[in-house]
């Protein structure tokens, strides 16, 4: 039995003490400025009011739960809204969505990056 796993429900996903050694380079690797892929002064303001409206009369019609280190997937039709919700504490997801009829046009938050 590994005794580095932390107690509890935590034990199923992150080790109490990594048994792998940081790699040689960690240290500059976090040093390593972030880069902004979306700035917020490049986008248009949106219509906050009109959203609103239009959001007071969504209906769930989707829902799907991603297990850890898995995916799920729903199908959204143009204009609909996405609500994308952490159902056991505070959580890491990519965010990756495709046109289902040209997957040029796609959206994915992949290039984040935690400090």
């Amino acid at each position: 039995k590994n005794q580095s796993f932390k107690p509890g429900r935590e034990a199923l996903m992150k080790l109490a003490k990594p048994i792998f050694p940081p790699p040689q380079d960690a240290e500059e690797r976090k040093a390593v400025k972030p880069v902004i892929c979306y700035p917020p002064e490049t986008l248009d303001q949106p219509d906050l009011s009109t959203l609103e409206i239009l959001r007071g009369g969504a209906v769930k019609v989707a829902e799907a739960t991603a297990a850890p280190r898995d995916a799920a997937c729903i199908e959204v039709p143009a204009g609909a809204f996405v609500r994308v919700v952490s159902v056991d504490g505070p959580q890491v997801g990519d965010l990756n969505m495709w046109s289902k009829h040209d997957l040029t046009e796609r959206f994915y938050s992949g290039k984040t990056r935690a400090p």
